[in-house]
């Protein structure tokens, strides 16, 4: 499912899906690696990247692994952020000013800074995303935060998200009714109670 040949399939159902007015859907995002390592990464952000481009509507595989057969939550954080970076490909460049700003380097040549000249602040947030994982920052920064992986990054983004949620509130009754449904459907697989 990670295959490039299979990106390229899904790229090319979605193209006949356009030409026919359709909404489009392919399993893009997602990658064939047994751990998250950097064929997890690769494989998933080409897809994603393709998809992107080929604008599929719809892309499937946040977090899958191992031929679709498990999903890994720190992989669906690391895809949470590989996506928005597709997202910000597709956005594009905005051209917001007069094209060759020539009014922007008239204060650079007097001593101020491209990076806090008041035109780069005003546009910094829209213009650039910041992600949550994914590490920007320098090397000193990493070696003090004890060199994390990206795979250990998401592991505490995961802690922090898990404990952050609340619990889910179910009205008495229908945490009842699903229990027994459950139980009924675990029985008739062999279950003698749910786990």
């Amino acid at each position: 499912m990670g295959a490039v040949e299979t990106m390229m399939l899904d790229m090319g159902a979605s193209q006949i899906g356009k030409s026919l007015g359709l909404p489009t859907h392919g399993y893009i995002g997602l990658s064939d690696a047994k751990c998250v390592d950097a064929q997890a990464g690769l494989e998933t952000g080409i897809g994603a990247v393709l998809a992107a481009l080929a604008g599929i509507n719809v892309v499937s595989g946040g977090g899958m692994m191992d031929y679709e057969t498990c999903i890994s939550l720190e992989k669906l954080i690391i895809d949470h952020e590989i996506a928005r970076m597709a997202y910000r490909l597709i956005d594009g460049i905005t051209q917001r000013d007069e094209p060759m700003a020539r009014e922007l380097f008239t204060d650079i040549v007097n001593g101020e800074e491209f990076l806090t000249h008041p035109h780069t602040i005003q546009w910094l947030r829209t213009e650039h995303w910041y992600p949550r994982v994914i590490d920007r920052g320098g090397a000193e920064e990493w070696i003090e935060a004890g060199k994390p992986s990206l795979a250990d990054r998401a592991a505490r983004e995961r802690q922090r998200l898990l404990a952050d949620f609340p619990e889910p509130i179910l009205a008495p009754n229908l945490l009842a009714e699903l229990r027994v449904i459950m139980t009924r459907y675990a029985s008739a697989h062999g279950l003698t109670s749910l786990p």
